[in-house]
């Protein structure tokens, strides 16, 4: 049989690109090489640093960069900043970024290397997409047309290229799987961030075609701010859902090791685990996981116990003592377990949560209940 061509296909994104470099280095770790990449915005980023093989490289690239450092904006920017530099400059400059790409990425090495490279732009203003492989993009200009690929407009300013504007390939393509397919891929792993853009390509897989999409379990956070701790969560995030994706880890929201439950009991510890917000960046073995969430639940059965005495509070000492900002954070859904396994525990099968209505309300926190129930509580 003829070796299938793989193809790594990353979206735009802006700083949730941290999640696809976790991806690339669990697909390392798996030993699955590739043989074309291609990316819009960020992953156009990405994919140049996977084209010229520097795995190690791109992780520095991605531990160190912050938001002043990519853009002309002050330090922990955010939306309004962005909103007022665009109100004042027509967006904000991209100096840092193109500094960035020339320390990073090696337009010979990436000409030279045995993987294809494509990225997506859009001229403006006349909105038109333009996919372009390596061996189509001027000597020289590489760092220029990835800088181009990654000017979010209006938030930042358009890119100049030999007279032209180009802007953000997402207004072309968020996703450009039909790039890689149109080059010969037959073997697709997609990493889509759910970014702001235009999706062209469907995530269905073809007959004639092996394909995997990768997309982030938890909530990646502001595009447009770069922050190094968040860059270390995102990339821990996208190692584990790509080793849980192809089957080397179980889980869907948090990782385990291979068998440690059934999907039936790994649903239950997820949905109890997600409403007691364990930190789903740890591969957890079955008793840590049950220790960590033990400690959880009863961390939050101590403050509802100390809201309820809230109002025998008759001093300014006790009421400095007690723990309001904890209790503003927790979960809903948390206290609304814990509600659930009172009821079990006091009415049994005569709990109102016991019902098929109750079930299909709140499935998931009476699924979590009965998970604390029997694994956390086991012993009360």
């Amino acid at each position: 049989m003829n070796k299938k061509k793989v193809a790594l296909v990353f979206s735009g994104g802006g700083s949730r690109g941290a999640y696809q470099c976790g991806v690339w280095q669990a697909l390392y770790e798996m030993g699955i090489k590739v043989d074309m990449v291609v990316g819009t915005s960020v992953g156009s980023i990405n994919g140049a640093m996977c084209a010229q093989g520097d795995l190690e490289l791109a992780n520095q690239l991605w531990r160190e960069l912050e938001t002043d450092m990519l853009f002309d904006v002050e330090k922990e920017a955010g939306y309004v900043d962005f909103s007022k530099e665009f109100i004042r400059k027509g967006g904000a400059g991209t100096s840092g970024l193109q500094k960035r790409l020339k320390k990073y990425v090696d337009e010979d090495k990436i000409r030279n290397s045995e993987i294809d490279y494509g990225l997506v732009v859009v001229e403006f203003p006349q909105m038109q997409a333009h996919y372009l492989w390596k061996d189509e993009i001027e000597s020289g200009l590489l760092h220029d047309y990835i800088t181009a690929s990654c000017s979010a407009f209006p938030a930042l300013h358009s890119h100049e290229i030999k007279g032209k504007s180009y802007i953000d390939g997402g207004y072309g393509d968020v996703l450009p799987i039909s790039m890689a397919r149109e080059r010969g891929a037959d073997s697709i792993i997609a990493v889509y961030l759910e970014a702001a853009g235009i999706r062209r390509s469907s995530l269905e897989k073809r007959a004639d075609e092996d394909l995997t999409v990768i997309m982030p379990r938890w909530d990646l956070g502001n595009f447009l701010v770069f922050d190094t701790n968040k860059a270390r969560r995102l990339l821990r995030l996208g190692y584990l859902d790509a080793m849980k994706e192809f089957g080397v880890l179980d889980g869907n929201l948090y990782g385990f090791p291979k068998g440690s439950w059934d999907k039936r009991t790994i649903y239950r510890a997820e949905m109890a685990g997600k409403f007691f917000a364990l930190d789903p960046t740890i591969l957890y073995r079955p008793e840590y996981f049950i220790e960590v969430l033990g400690d959880k639940v009863h961390s939050m059965r101590a403050n509802v116990d100390r809201l309820k005495s809230f109002a025998n509070i008759n001093s300014l000492k006790a009421l400095k003592s007690f723990p309001i900002q904890e209790l503003s954070s927790s979960s809903v859904r948390g206290l609304l377990v814990l509600n659930i396994i009172d009821s079990f525990k006091e009415k049994g099968p005569d709990s109102i949560y016991a019902t098929s209505k109750a079930m299909r309300l709140i499935g998931d926190e009476i699924k979590a209940a009965r998970f604390i129930m029997k694994e956390v509580l086991k012993n009360e």
